[in-house]
């Protein structure tokens, strides 16, 4: 029976104050839009941002069918792994959120079963941002890399605090918050690493821009007591390249593309980054200029219009590679959040030059790695808003590609996940009912789509479409009908 979306609104009119915004106070959360047919069905997940709340699972029309209160409690990523199994950060004690590798009031990285308990632990990971398991790239649904429960080989994206001195010194004379990136085997030895201030010298940076990162090194507070540094580069993704077309046609051309070298991006410094994972060299990267007369430089040959055609990218979030066997495998996608990052000239709206790249307005994209034309992209432009910012999330967010050749977007500084075609249509879309009640917000970091297959404990949901009604004429005397 199709449902129309008015009873949802209720839980946001009892829990965000009117007023207190420039856009509306009042509006419908849950599963707001779902048109079955047109969907890669299956369950989501996402952590929320409210302590004691944790992890939850959805279907297509809302209903929390599994959560997990003791994952994830305001720690960014899960994923789930076949069989029903969840994975995210879990805390020794309640106050242990800090995010440094190896620092005794630092998070956990978990795997816990259906039933809530942890059957495998690497303690002290510090996981921040993103992990990998062994047999899929990404950490989505990919029909032929299942992502299971395999620990034989763990990527974590975590921190390590370095102090003044030589070390530092080379990019600040303040301590740094420093991105670190830890391999590991089922035993927890250390298999390969990476430590981004090592490769400072490799991102091209101006020597006006060093010397802005030097006085200002974008320097934040942490979440372990005490400790505050310059988060300089802030790396937010972290996952493998994985089999591809490019690696496939040509080793050698596209030496770049090996599937173990490790691709994420940089929020401070608008970069993407391929690292190869032999020689823990830069081999691939697409910032931090952007100015139309950058010349993108691929196996010789010169793109002299790529970068004017790219545009300026701000604040990225979740760059990955398209993994094959999906619609656009090989190409890189990427939510490009706007906002304001970067390290640049001094001018009116960042007068140390730090943060100098600003656009209000976000968008999802998907670039050819080779030329970096971009071959498909979500945003109000595209969907021909008048209001660019009508889609904005200036931080956190992700783009999964899913098997349809649907995208699943996470809008998170909204809550707002949505799945849109190929042609910009927006299938489903649900808004997060879990507000912070201290920052009236119901922020999420990143969801995951995953087959019902995934998840055996279940059976296969109802799936009831659910068709918006119409602005113009929805009013909250409405909200307790339903038709």
């Amino acid at each position: 029976m199709k449902k129309i979306c008015i009873a949802l609104g209720l839980c946001a009119l009892l829990i965000v104050p009117a007023t207190l915004f420039g856009f509306p106070s009042v509006y419908p959360t849950g599963t707001t839009i779902y048109k079955p047919d047109k969907c890669a069905n299956g369950y989501t997940v996402y952590a929320t941002e409210v302590e004691g709340e944790g992890a939850v699972l959805i279907d297509m029309n809302g209903n929390v069918v599994k959560q997990w209160k003791n994952m994830s409690n305001r720690e960014l990523p899960v994923k789930i792994l076949k069989g029903g199994y969840i994975m995210g950060a879990t805390r020794e004690k309640v106050e242990y959120v800090g995010r440094i590798w190896d620092h005794p009031e630092s998070t956990d990285l978990s795997i816990m079963d259906w039933d809530g308990k942890i059957v495998w632990q690497y303690p002290k990971a510090g996981m921040h941002h993103d992990f990998q398991v062994t047999g899929n790239p990404v950490g989505y649904w990919v029909p032929d890399a299942p992502v299971e429960f395999n620990t034989e080989k763990v990527l974590i994206l975590s921190h390590k605090f370095i102090k003044k001195g030589k070390k530092a010194k080379k990019i600040s004379d303040k301590p740094l918050y420093d991105d670190y990136i830890a391999e590991i085997d089922s035993k927890g030895n250390i298999l390969w690493d990476y430590l981004c201030s090592d490769h400072y010298t490799e991102m091209g940076f101006t020597e006006l821009e060093q010397a802005i990162i030097y006085k200002n090194p974008n320097m934040s507070g942490t979440r372990t007591k005490g400790v505050v540094g310059g988060d300089w580069i802030h790396i937010n993704c972290a996952s493998y390249v994985g089999p591809n077309k490019w690696y496939d046609k040509d080793p050698i051309k596209y030496a770049c593309f090996h599937p173990e070298n490790i691709i994420m991006d940089g929020r401070q410094t608008n970069t993407l980054s391929i690292i190869d994972r032999k020689t823990k060299k830069r081999v691939w990267q697409v910032g931090p200029h952007y100015s139309p007369d950058t010349v993108w430089t691929f196996d010789g040959k010169e793109y002299k219009n790529a970068y004017a055609k790219l545009g300026q990218i701000v604040g990225l979030h979740h760059t990955h590679m398209i993994p094959k066997g999906l619609p656009g495998e090989g190409n890189i996608l990427i939510y490009d959040n706007g906002g304001h990052a970067g390290y640049g000239a001094p001018n009116p709206g960042a007068m140390t030059g730090l943060n100098d790249a600003v656009r209000d307005s976000s968008r999802v994209i998907e670039i050819d790695p080779v030329t970096l034309k971009v071959v498909w992209e979500y945003s109000a432009s595209k969907r021909g808003m008048r209001d660019h910012y009508k889609v904005y999330s200036s931080y956190v967010s992700s783009a999964q590609r899913l098997p349809n050749g649907n995208t699943l977007i996470t809008n998170g500084a909204i809550g707002q996940l949505m799945e849109v075609t190929p042609d910009l249509e927006t299938v489903w879309e649900y808004i997060s009912p879990y507000f912070n009640t201290t920052g009236q917000y119901n922020l999420v970091y990143r969801c995951y789509r995953v087959p019902y297959d995934y998840v055996p404990q279940l059976q296969k949901p109802v799936e009831e479409a659910v068709l918006p009604m119409d602005n113009s004429k929805l009013r909250v005397k409405d909200l307790a009908m339903e038709k």
